[in-house]
Formats: structure tokens, sequence, C-alpha cells
């Protein structure tokens, strides 16, 4: 299972940095797409104790999950800064253009996965709570985590550049 989840990650982050066109930012995905599972998983053995196979389990399920939401931020990101926008503006761009489907999807899912503590399966339960969770980080994460890394990888180039503009 560990082998099998680190060869996704792998592949995930080779495939958005071809996609993208962007190693940068094909890099930058995996620090946001991993940091929501350290932060679950972090979280579980604080109120658990116990790491066992639902923690195997859902870490592979919740990479799935957790790197569409940062697809959709950074390729519209990268399309406003393709159009030469400013790092802040185009972080701005993608909030307005997906920040509201990256908040409902994640509700939904998040909702639908806690629906799974209801089960008298504890593996269920655990499943699903770990799941929601994970989910509820990705979204933070999203929120909170990939801007600012966004804008202090791409603040030092956009300022260097000969022909920098201020935007307000």
């Amino acid at each position: 299972m560990m082998w099998g989840t680190l060869l996704a990650v792998v592949l995930i982050v080779t495939t958005l940095a071809l996609a993208l066109r962007s190693l940068k930012l094909g890099l930058i995905s995996l620090a946001s797409n991993l940091a929501p599972a350290l932060l679950a998983f972090g979280t579980w053995a604080l109120t658990v104790g116990q790491a066992g196979l639902v923690v195997s389990v859902v870490f592979a399920m919740a990479l799935g999950i957790i790197v569409d939401d940062t697809v959709h931020f950074l390729s519209k990101y990268l399309h406003a800064r393709r159009s030469q926008a400013s790092p802040a503006d185009a972080v701005r761009y993608a909030f307005r253009t997906v920040g509201s489907a990256l908040w409902i999807t994640s509700l939904i899912l998040m909702a639908g996965f806690a629906l799974m503590t209801l089960s008298p399966f504890q593996l269920n339960q655990h499943t699903g709570l770990l799941m929601a969770i994970t989910i509820g980080f990705a979204l933070l994460a999203d929120f909170l985590f990939l801007p600012p890394l966004l804008l202090a990888v791409d603040r030092k180039q956009y300022l260097t550049k000969p022909d920098w503009r201020l935007h307000s």
C-alpha cells in the first residue's frame, strides 16, 4: 500500500507538471496535496492514538479527491498568470472562478463521508470520519496554504521582471 501510494504521488505530480506545463506548479501541488493528509493523520494520532488499516486506505482514497480541488485552483491561477496578471490578481481570479465550487463540493463530500460514522461497523466509521477530516483540511489548505505559497514562489519572479507593474 505504501509503495502504491508513493507511486501515485509521483504520478500525480508528474501529470500535473506536464498538464500545467510547469514543474514549479507540479511541485507546489505536492505540498498542498500532502499537507491535508499529514494534518488529518496527526489529528487522528492525537485523538484516537492508533493508525491501522484505516489510515493507509484513507490516504490513498483521499489523495484522489484532494488533488481535484488543487488542479482546479492551479489551472485558474495559471490561466490568469499567463494572461499577464500579477500573482495576487491571479490568486483573486482563482478564488473568484472556482472558490464557490471548491467550498460546495468539499462540504458535500465531508457530509457524505461523515454519514459513514453512523455505520455499526467500526472500520466504516473510522474511514468516514478520517476522510471527512482529510477533505476539511484539504479545503483549508487550498484556501489558506496554497495561495500564500503561490504568492511567495511567484513574487520574486514577478518583481524581477523588467516590465513589472503594480496592481491594486
